[in-house]
């Protein structure tokens, strides 16, 4: 086998490798998007997490300062004078 002969079977592998990577590239366009998508709706659930467990706090929060309230309104545990 001489250089020629070589060199003429490495370009026709490079090229195959080519052909094959530039059929497959819709393909890892796809993937990639596919991706992107996912890590974007990630993103939406994990800012409603937060916010939903924001929401919860300040309820839970509310609601505690409320029932202090009725409960310092109610005589705080003193005695009532008749």
């Amino acid at each position: 086998m001489d250089q020629a002969t070589i060199v003429g079977y490495a370009l026709t592998y490079i090229a195959a490798i080519i052909a094959v990577f530039l059929m497959f590239l819709p393909a890892f366009i796809l993937f990639a998007l596919l991706l992107l998508v996912a890590a974007a709706v990630q993103l939406v659930i994990l800012f409603l997490n937060a916010m939903a467990v924001g929401l919860y706090r300040s309820l839970g929060r509310a609601h505690r300062n409320m029932t202090d309230r009725w409960h310092r309104t109610r005589g705080g545990g003193k005695l009532v004078p008749h």
